[in-house]
């Protein structure tokens, strides 16, 4: 009689896993997916392009507790050939990883075509409410029905985004004694003080500073604070009253700017050649406009909500793992992608491990099933 793996999450994680299961392996798979259609949150990624994963893997780019096998298994993955495998083809832009079409519906596409050509069964609208050890494998408690099973691996992610069914991931977990980190948004806007609202829409590339973390990239004024991938990546360091530091001219020195503004003085329309239009009254009624160039200090008073969020730090920990993703205590229960709790940055890292993760409990799975 066959195994039976049942994969809790039809995000990229659970998918890819099931679709090497099912490639490779004589297995039983069901993906049970909360909502109407697997890979909904992939459509997002990239701004619709689809970032799969970044040249630079440096573990600096994770939050969470990443010990060398978990490092080992992000930098063994190797994701243009496992695509490929799959028929997706890919291509690096900088240190950007995309696939050929660049467009996050034709990967949503394929990964679905694969599952179904490969025979995986996935059930949508079925929320997993718990998971039980029982006798024979695993008892899965579920919105419309129950299930049993010999292998069972989680792969619900996060409730980042409003796409990932139940708010807390606990429940889950409540009869089996897993350690859990609690979850909070990252990878998202900051609400500040002060907001500079009529200068919503425009955007401004710098140096952002915050807790000693520096960014390179752009920001983006809004009504409520700001927001951009450099402001997205820091939100992973940001506290209620951390104070963000922007300097939009970090090619120029205070004195250097100061000139080049002083000189633009002495013409009709002095800022139009240097900033954008909307910071024009602005900077007129500064008495200093370098400082707010260089040195403006903004306060976070929150972070932007989960709905809004792209990802959550926290998650099931390390601790709980052997080095394959299997739990310590509860053999043949797996957990894959950001249900973890490791969360990287903006730039196709959080793809790249949850599809990594999936690869290495293939592996594990495939040294049982002969």
């Amino acid at each position: 009689m066959k195994k039976k793996m049942i994969i809790i999450g039809g995000g990229i994680s659970g998918i890819y896993l099931s679709i090497l299961l099912k490639k490779y392996l004589d297995i039983d798979v069901v993906v049970l997916e909360a909502n109407d259609k697997p890979l909904k949150k992939l459509l997002a990624t990239g701004n619709g392009r689809c970032n799969l994963s970044n040249k630079d893997l440096d573990k600096a780019h994770y939050d969470g507790d990443i010990k060398p096998w978990v490092n080992d298994i992000i930098h063994d993955f190797d994701i243009v050939e496992a695509l490929k495998d799959i028929g997706l083809y890919t291509k690096y832009m900088g240190n950007l990883l995309y696939p050929y079409s660049e467009s996050a519906k034709a990967v949503q596409t394929l990964f679905l075509n694969r599952a179904e050509e490969y025979g995986v069964k996935i059930i949508c609208d079925e929320e997993v409410l718990s998971i039980k050890k029982s006798k024979h494998g695993y008892f899965i408690h579920a919105a419309h029905q129950d299930y049993q099973a010999d292998y069972v691996t989680i792969a619900c992610g996060t409730p980042a985004g409003k796409l990932s069914g139940m708010k807390d991931r606990r429940t889950l977990f409540n009869s089996l004694k897993v350690d859990y980190r609690p979850m909070r948004p990252t990878i998202t806007q900051l609400i500040t003080t002060p907001a500079y609202k009529k200068l919503k829409g425009v955007r401004m590339k710098g140096e952002f500073t915050l807790n000693g973390h520096t960014e390179k990239g752009e920001l983006l004024f809004t009504d409520y604070g700001i927001s951009g991938i450099a402001v997205m990546v820091l939100s992973r360091y940001a506290r209620p009253g951390d104070r963000i530091l922007c300097d939009f001219y970090p090619e120029f020195t205070d004195q250097e700017l100061y000139s080049i503004i002083h000189t633009l003085q002495t013409m009709s329309g002095p800022y139009d050649g240097l900033v954008h239009p909307k910071l024009v009254p602005i900077l007129e009624n500064k008495k200093n406009p370098v400082s707010f160039l260089k040195h403006l200090e903004l306060t976070v008073k929150e972070l932007r909500g989960e709905e809004f969020a792209q990802a959550d730090l926290g998650g099931l920990m390390i601790s709980n793992f052997n080095e394959s993703f299997e739990f310590i205590n509860y053999p043949h229960l797996y957990a894959t992608g950001e249900i973890l709790d490791i969360t990287g940055d903006c730039g196709g890292y959080n793809i790249h491990f949850a599809l990594a993760s999936a690869y290495s409990v293939y592996k594990e799975v495939s040294k049982t099933i002969q």
